[in-house]
């Protein structure tokens, strides 16, 4: 489909890179993916999941093929911010439509989750009693631990399911998920943190001032961003295929000029199978569009089955990129060791 190779549906906001396709797109998303047995993953946070990445930025599972805003909360703070976020529906209402859509075509659903799903939406579309055989529920207890893993692994490797929805806390997201994505079947995964209740002192008061620190946060890092794009030098995207590996270079400021450029070179490189560096020592900034346009073509490459990865870069690119989150959308990142 067109929008999976449209660079302008990365939206980079709060250090994440939201994929922004509405409920329609979804649908025909999930369809596509399920129907030609593509292995893909699908993370839709809440807010609440938010309010705790914000404190632990390590529970974003970054490696996800399409992050979707399914949060009208996080649709409002982005707004706010001038980034504009389409959201497909509200995380609470992920279940019971992954369902219909499984319904609608005739896909077999792994439900893994606390709650059984609720069937009103169903009756209501007629799909009941005809989706009954298409639905297997698999009852946790609420986080996922080594035996829940396996036995979540052996089931969709014997049910063989075109999708599995998992619905657990964010932690067990952040441990747990990685595992069970890379030992599951040909399928499309989806998974969904659990709203969090908030019930000390202390997490009231968070869910008050953690996200206007947020908003100030992200307004005040996208002035920066501009004041310095604003002050850039001339611009240039090259590349050498000569090398090994293959480089890709960026010189002066990677904004809305040279993001074409460098998704390009990418993608050909891609097609003519060489998997790049780049090479950002002469980088001096980069703009939103830029930061995006980097986001895409890391997801580009790893839905191939290739990591692309920084070679060098410019101290003051490396501190943006720390800041914007877009540094974990690469494999060896300088200055970022992976922990076992």
């Amino acid at each position: 489909m067109e929008i999976f190779d449209n660079p302008d549906r990365i939206k980079l906001a709060f250090g994440i890179p939201f994929f922004n396709m509405d409920f329609n797109e979804l649908m025909l998303t999930v369809g596509e993916r399920a129907g030609a047995k593509d292995k893909t993953m699908i993370f839709a946070p809440s807010f609440p999941w938010m309010l705790d990445y914000a404190k632990s930025p390590h529970i974003c599972p970054f490696y996800a093929d399409f992050i979707l805003p399914t949060d009208s909360e996080i649709i409002n703070l982005a707004q706010k911010a001038e980034i504009k976020l389409k959201m497909p529906l509200e995380y609470f209402e992920f279940p019971e439509q992954i369902a219909r859509i499984c319904a609608h075509y005739g896909f077999s659903l792994l439900h893994v989750s606390e709650n059984a799903l609720k069937t009103d939406i169903l009756v209501r579309d007629g799909y009941v009693p005809l989706s009954w055989d298409l639905f297997t529920h698999f009852k946790t207890t609420g986080d996922l631990d080594e035996i829940d893993i396996q036995s979540i692994v052996g089931s969709a490797n014997n049910l063989q399911p075109d999708i599995v929805l998992i619905s657990a806390p964010p932690e067990s997201i952040s441990s747990s998920i990685p595992k069970i994505y890379e030992q599951l079947p040909d399928c499309v995964l989806i998974c969904i943190p659990h709203d969090i209740d908030k019930n000390k002192i202390a997490d009231k008061m968070d869910n008050i001032f953690i996200p206007l620190l947020l908003l100030r946060d992200e307004i005040n890092y996208l002035e920066e961003i501009k004041r310095t794009a604003s002050m850039s030098l001339p611009s240039s995207v090259s590349f050498d295929e000569s090398c090994t590996p293959p480089s890709i270079t960026i010189s002066g400021t990677l904004d809305t000029g040279t993001a074409p450029d460098l998704i390009r070179t990418g993608i050909r490189m891609l097609e003519r199978n060489f998997v790049p560096t780049l090479d950002l020592s002469k980088t001096d900034s980069a703009s939103v569009k830029g930061m995006e346009a980097l986001c895409f073509l890391s997801r580009r490459f790893r839905e191939a089955g290739k990591k692309i990865t920084i070679n060098e870069i410019s101290d003051n690119l490396q501190n943006a990129l720390h800041r914007s989150g877009s540094m974990t959308c690469f494999a060896d990142y300088p200055g970022i060791s992976d922990e076992q």
